[in-house]
């Protein structure tokens, strides 16, 4: 009977293990809504703004982003929105050297993503900006991307060019 109890034990032990060495694999603790840090440099005088993004993904298709230039003491706030390019599955027929089907392959490749968007500063600076996300697919299997880092550019209405960056 003891036996029985301890093999119990023992295995729910390594089922408790084996849950949190599943959940540590990503290494994020992020939920969607949740801001991204990050920078925007401008190119002009290389000011750096602080720079915040909300965490998404493909299938909420939008965020909010934020962010503050320490030398004007300007505020911005604005959004982006998320666009997937490209992808999907091709299929391909394998012959051999007489021209008979030796087999087929299928390739499947991930979309690429962008975000486009801009931030509105509270003294008239208004930025575009355009964003390379970085894809993660989704775990689930249902064709759901997010984005924990990116970057990208931006112009400003007074032709004053800038980097972003952002993520983890």
């Amino acid at each position: 009977m003891k036996s029985h109890i301890s093999r119990i034990i023992v295995f729910l032990m390594l089922i408790a293990i084996a849950g949190c060495a599943a959940g540590l694999n990503t290494g994020r603790n992020i939920k969607i809504g949740d801001m991204l840090p990050g920078e925007i440099i401008s190119l002009k005088d290389g000011t750096r703004l602080t720079y915040e993004i909300q965490f998404t993904s493909s299938a909420q298709g939008r965020g909010t982003m934020t962010a503050f230039n320490p030398v004007s003491k300007e505020s911005f706030q604005g959004q982006y929105r998320v666009m997937l390019t490209g992808g999907g599955t091709s299929t391909g027929v394998v012959r051999d050297s007489w021209g008979w089907t030796a087999g087929t392959v299928t390739t499947t490749s991930d979309p690429k993503a962008a975000g486009r968007g801009f931030l509105k500063g509270d003294k008239g600076t208004v930025i575009d900006v355009s964003l390379d996300l970085t894809p993660v697919k989704s775990n689930a299997q249902d064709g759901v991307f997010f984005f924990f880092s990116g970057q990208g550019t931006g112009t400003d209405n007074r032709s004053d060019r800038y980097q972003i960056f952002f993520g983890y």
